[in-house]
């Protein structure tokens, strides 16, 4: 089945901006551009860990470097987060982030006693279905933390994204309709859309199969 064609809401940058953001990072050490995000992620290791030996601390430093070499790239793809002379993990929303998390939490809690149930069940009653929906997000990193909340969720698993098309496998029904309701939107689509606002977002459309 093919879905309705929803046009983008967050357009790249202007040319001028993409050049100043490029011209920006040329002028930094390349240091530099990952101290923030090695830092963000050593701090997480660092809270983690409980470890204060210089072992662990050494380990958590390198792994800090190499996933911000790794990933420092995805920051950057346009349309960027924040000016251009901001550093995008400066520029995250992380307040919003945090607020975020327990909310993924309770409902990674309830889906995860839902898959109980249905284990447990005589009839073990499943449904597994695909379902495809669209969601506008205006930036790589705003799919990636979408994907990943529905996989940690227990009964669905993040298949494929193109763009801002998901296929998503649902183990019940109920699993589906949580992510496109008969009404309405999804409300992790909502919640993630909350983290990147935009001024003209529109809601997502999606079908099961």
């Amino acid at each position: 089945m093919q879905l309705d064609t929803i046009s983008p809401i967050f357009h790249p940058l202007p040319a001028q901006d993409r050049q100043t953001r490029v011209a920006h990072v040329r002028k930094v050490p390349r240091l530099r551009q990952l101290f923030p995000l090695t830092l963000t992620l050593f701090a997480l290791w660092v809270i983690l860990s409980g470890k204060f030996d210089v072992f662990h601390l050494s380990i958590g430093a390198a792994s800090a470097l190499c996933i911000s070499m790794g990933t420092n790239r995805l920051l950057l793809l346009p349309p960027t987060i924040g000016p251009p002379a901001v550093h995008p993990v400066a520029a995250h929303p992380w307040l919003r982030l945090l607020a975020y998390l327990p909310w993924l939490g309770w409902q990674i809690v309830l889906s995860s006693l839902q898959i109980v149930f249905v284990v447990l069940h005589p009839t073990m009653p499943i449904s597994p279905r695909l379902v495809r929906f669209q969601v506008p997000l205006p930036h790589a990193l705003a799919r990636l933390t979408l994907a990943n909340s529905i996989t940690l969720t227990p009964g669905t698993v993040t298949l494929d994204v193109e763009g801002d098309a998901f296929l998503v496998h649902a183990l019940t029904e109920t699993s589906a309709h949580g992510l496109i309701p008969p009404t309405g939107e999804g409300s992790m689509q909502q919640r993630v859309a909350g983290l990147y606002p935009t001024s003209d977002r529109r809601p997502s459309t999606g079908v099961t199969a």
